[in-house]
């Protein structure tokens, strides 16, 4: 067994019970002690909170009310997390941004592997850029309630949109896309899509946007050419992907 895989598994082994020993972990998994150890000590580098009783055998735990966070969460409510102290970094001098950025961090090295694959797939497609200029912020409205559940669903699930949107001279029309990705300019957010109507990539600013439906017999895989084609000074605005 490679040692990741090996990891994964003993990871696995330590949500699954209240308590273990080196010796029992060793026989498990086929390895010596020591290299049991080692793999003890690459996990809580991780920040997996993995605690040791002394005595012989070595006892050790996971303590879980430190964990059970990450287990019980969703990727997207991760994601909303990660999304929140990024901007409060990025559009404030909060003296706690850097500590939840911290904590957020220890957070996702608790997930599974295959759930922290998947925050990083969607915090990939999630932009943050400089706040709005007075400009924006002063014809910025409100996003439908319903607006914020029914993108959630179709941008975490790569499902299609459709809305009735209007456009800054007040023009209407129905729109059909895929939600590739997100952009964040404080407090304006803007969908970075693939309008299907006529291929191409498209911006739509969410607080134009009206009557949104999932459509749930279209899905896509995320094109992150989509989000860099809009996205044109890559030095202002940066992913929001946890590294």
């Amino acid at each position: 067994m490679v040692r990741a895989d090996r990891l994964d598994t003993l990871s696995e082994l330590l949500r699954g019970r209240e308590a273990t020993t080196v010796d029992a972990l060793a026989d498990e998994l086929g390895v010596s002690r020591r290299t049991v150890l080692r793999d003890l000590a690459a996990l809580r580098a991780r920040g997996m909170p993995i605690t040791g009783e002394p005595g012989h055998g070595g006892g050790v735990r996971l303590e879980l009310d430190r964990a059970v966070a990450a287990v019980r969460m969703t990727v997207s409510e991760i994601a909303a997390l990660w999304l929140a102290a990024r901007l409060s970094r990025e559009a404030s001098d909060l003296p706690w941004a850097d500590a939840a950025r911290t904590a957020l961090g220890k957070l996702l090295r608790c997930l599974p592997p295959a759930r922290a694959r998947e925050l990083r797939g969607l915090c990939r497609r999630v932009i943050v850029g400089p706040p709005a200029s007075n400009f924006v912020r002063g014809t910025a409205g409100t996003p439908p309630r319903d607006l914020l559940r029914v993108f959630d669903i179709a941008f975490a699930g790569r499902r299609g949109l459709t809305f009735r949107y209007t456009d800054r001279d007040g023009r209407r029309s129905n729109r059909r896309i895929e939600p590739h990705g997100l952009l964040v300019e404080p407090p304006v957010w803007y969908v970075l899509a693939l309008d299907l109507a006529i291929g191409r990539p498209r911006m739509f600013r969410m607080d134009r946007i009206a009557r949104p439906r999932v459509m749930h017999d279209h899905s896509f895989r995320e094109d992150l050419a989509v989000i860099r084609a809009q996205v044109p000074d890559q030095r202002r605005w940066r992913s929001l992907s946890p590294s």
